[in-house]
């Protein structure tokens, strides 16, 4: 089973699945115009604004918020390229309907966890603080979350995001960095390490992020319940 994928994470992708729904914002239109690393800054703090909205609005309910950046994350954010990089070699013998199935599997564990994490960012506030260019139209934009003042600890967390230039204009996010952790890397190494316990069955990887997705939202409405 993949516990040992969400029990390492625990204390690092929880934070970082609910930051990366927001900032998946990013998959907006980009101004036509060769992109550089301030265009990508820019592009970043524009819709980090707007992921800052939604943290100050103390009227929302639990539930509408988690249904607003679910929608976001199914919408505009490419789980589906991340999930077939997340299976590294395993992917080149799948097949179209195994990739799929995984795909779609791969999105809904994901968006599980970026709602199950949402409340832990209410009243906390992102910060972009930076942007470096990799290559042509690849950058790294760094940023700061400040979490609310309830939250026991008030260091700022620090985060990274990998964008890169389309050439229809957008900015696409296709990595996150936490604390010194790229996502997408680290939930390769889970998952490499799954199917190598399971003969490369993709079917049952499959079978266990939708598990899991599920496991997570049922936590996720009791908590609600209980606090709400």
């Amino acid at each position: 089973m993949v516990t040992h994928s969400l029990r390492v994470r625990r204390s690092s992708f929880s934070l970082v699945a609910a930051i990366a729904a927001m900032i998946s914002i990013l998959f907006c239109v980009n101004p036509a115009g060769a992109a550089d690393a301030s265009a990508a800054q820019a592009f970043v703090q524009r819709n980090v604004d707007r992921a800052n909205a939604i943290l100050d609005n103390a009227t929302m309910p639990t539930e509408q918020r988690r249904m607003e950046f679910a929608q976001l994350m199914q919408s505009i954010t490419d789980t589906h390229r991340i999930g077939v990089f997340a299976l590294g070699q395993y992917a080149n013998g799948a097949t179209p309907e195994q990739i799929s199935a995984f795909q779609n599997a791969f999105t809904d564990y994901a968006t599980a966890a970026y709602e199950s994490r949402l409340d832990t960012l209410k009243g906390g506030r992102i910060t972009v603080t930076g942007a470096t260019m990799r290559g042509p139209d690849d950058f790294i934009v760094t940023a700061e979350l400040t979490r609310p003042a309830d939250a026991g600890n008030h260091e700022p967390l620090k985060t990274a995001f990998r964008v890169r230039s389309e050439p229809d204009g957008r900015f696409v996010l296709t990595d996150m960095q936490f604390e010194g952790v790229w996502l997408a890397i680290s939930e390769r190494a889970d998952f490499t390490a799954f199917l190598q316990q399971h003969n490369g069955n993709i079917a049952a990887l499959t079978d266990n992020l939708r598990a899991k997705a599920q496991e997570t939202l049922s936590a996720a409405a009791r908590g609600s319940r209980s606090t709400g």
